[in-house]
């Protein structure tokens, strides 16, 4: 998730589809890169059962502009519903804001509530942390992204191994059978 979304928690719970009914649980932040707007939670609840694999890629390769991309979350849940939400769009320069080469600038339309959440390619490859857009009279449809290849520092700096998932179960497919696959990992982030 984002840093941004988490630095004034007293306490975190995530609520995602899990086994087939939509739980919550409570999560802890394990890691933290303020500067990068990033940060690493963990789900530390006794009734969470783990994932047995994650079936998306996690893209450490630049990707091109034109790039046809999605994002997945839940934008200002508390008017829209809890329900996970797609919005698409195309990655439109390879920096951010004042040329930041940490962001993706994309069409996609991000709200409040999808910082944090990911940001795929049309073959499931997780390409960047959805985290701001431009809020202007005379701008529209301008969201940056923080490059997936800014979060392998962050886990790479964690107490314990983590795998970045790997699979390719998902290249190819329709987004129908992406998003019935892909709304297993994705969350919804409550803080108190």
């Amino acid at each position: 998730t984002n840093y941004h979304v988490i630095e004034n928690a007293n306490s975190i719970e995530v609520e995602f589809k899990n086994r087939g009914k939509i739980r919550k649980f409570n999560a802890e932040v394990i890691k933290s890169d303020p500067k990068n707007d990033l940060a690493i939670l963990k789900i530390n609840d006794d009734s969470f059962e783990d994932l047995p694999s994650i079936l998306y890629n996690f893209k450490t390769q630049s990707s091109d502009i034109g790039q046809s991309v999605f994002a997945l979350g839940y934008p200002k849940s508390n008017l829209m519903g809890t329900d996970l939400k797609f919005t698409d769009g195309k990655i439109s320069s390879k920096t951010g804001a004042l040329g930041d080469v940490t962001h993706y600038q994309s069409t996609t339309p991000i709200q409040s509530g999808n910082s944090g959440g990911p940001l795929f390619d049309t073959n499931a490859n997780l390409i960047a942390i959805n985290s701001s857009k431009i809020v202007a009279e005379d701008i529209e449809n301008v969201s940056y992204s923080i490059k997936t290849i800014y979060l392998i520092p962050l886990i790479d700096a964690l107490p314990e191994n983590v795998s970045l998932p790997n699979s390719k179960f998902l290249e190819g497919k329709d987004f129908t059978e992406q998003f019935k696959v892909l709304e297993k990992y994705v969350t919804l982030i409550r803080i108190k």
